[in-house]
């Protein structure tokens, strides 16, 4: 994107004809691009999805500041995003984009994002906890309306947001200070060190346990379900809305824990860059299912920026 753009117009809460939501997340950098339906702007398409693998928020040193190397990844994937936004024709008008934990936590994550700034002409949003919690909350009651209500559960590389969606309003929210990353850099993939480190963890959830159903939200949650039914290439259609069982899950933590992570690396569904991080989330997801006593999670693929785009363009809906 840069000067001299054309400005697209737009009736008030209506999306553009070609929007672009970004998630500059802990571990991982997601885009999504969606087009408009010539009938109807509203209603939106996924055009492409970018996944990149960056670990941002991996390796800070003691005082807490980015490492480099993380950065020089996470420049490389947003300048691919901005080479992509360019060729499609979509200008900072028609794209929404927010950074989370490893950002908001670190000492010289605004510095970072003034780089990022330059490089590609668009000012992420940093958002805090709160803020994240119900970006995700509003993605899922505008993707599971007839779910309600809903209890979220957005499971991050530094953190994990916890929220509970009604109609048109979040009841409670929390965001906690862990996550796939966190835990693993802690425990590695030793299960019997991590299960006590999650249950630590949750002791901050609030005792309400109204009857909900549980929302999976993130790439814990799908690489989860993934690679408990050998899901590979990628396909929303068979991970989006699926519901993956407890023991299921349980019985895949078990598989994936006596492997090294070259080897969880070669399953199906397990991204390269997951295998030193999804057994601890796969724990951390099943953590939450024991504390919320579901005997199943739904499966969600669209996270904090679906929520961006809904809260961008409140009159949007994805097919």
């Amino acid at each position: 994107m840069g000067p001299g753009e054309t400005l697209i117009p737009s009736r008030r809460n209506e999306p553009p004809p070609r929007v672009a939501v970004i998630d500059l997340g802990t571990n991982t950098a997601l885009m999504t691009v969606l087009f408009a339906d010539e009938r109807d702007r509203r209603r939106l398409r996924v055009a492409e999805e970018l996944h990149f693998i960056t670990g941002l928020g991996r390796d800070r040193g003691i005082d807490g500041r980015l490492a480099p190397a993380g950065k020089a990844r996470a420049l490389r994937a947003l300048k691919h995003f901005g080479t992509r936004l360019d060729a499609l024709g979509i200008g900072i008008n028609a794209t929404a984009g927010a950074a989370t934990a490893a950002v908001r936590e670190a000492p010289d994550g605004a510095a970072f994002l003034d780089e990022v700034e330059a490089l590609i002409g668009l000012r992420l949003r940093t958002v805090s906890g709160d803020e994240e919690a119900e970006l995700v909350a509003l993605a899922q009651e505008r993707s599971f309306p007839g779910r309600l209500p809903l209890r979220v559960v957005d499971i991050g590389g530094g953190s994990t947001e916890v929220a509970v969606r009604l109609r048109g309003t979040t009841s409670s929210a929390i965001s906690l200070r862990t996550g796939s990353v966190r835990l693993a850099e802690r425990h590695g993939s030793n299960v019997e060190a991590l299960r006590p480190a999650v249950q630590r963890a949750l002791e901050e959830l609030p005792s309400d346990l109204e009857r909900a159903a549980l929302v999976g939200v993130a790439g814990t949650v799908t690489t989860a379900l993934q690679a408990a039914r050998g899901i590979d290439p990628w396909d929303p259609d068979l991970v989006h809305g699926q519901s993956l069982g407890r023991a299921e899950l349980e019985a895949t933590i078990e598989r994936l824990a006596a492997m090294t992570p070259e080897q969880r690396a070669a399953v199906p569904g397990v991204h390269p860059g997951r295998a030193e991080l999804i057994v601890a989330g796969m724990v951390l997801l099943a953590g939450l299912m024991q504390r919320f006593a579901a005997d199943e999670v739904l499966v969600s693929d669209r996270g904090v920026r679906f929520g961006l785009l809904f809260e961008q363009w409140p009159l949007a809906t994805v097919l």
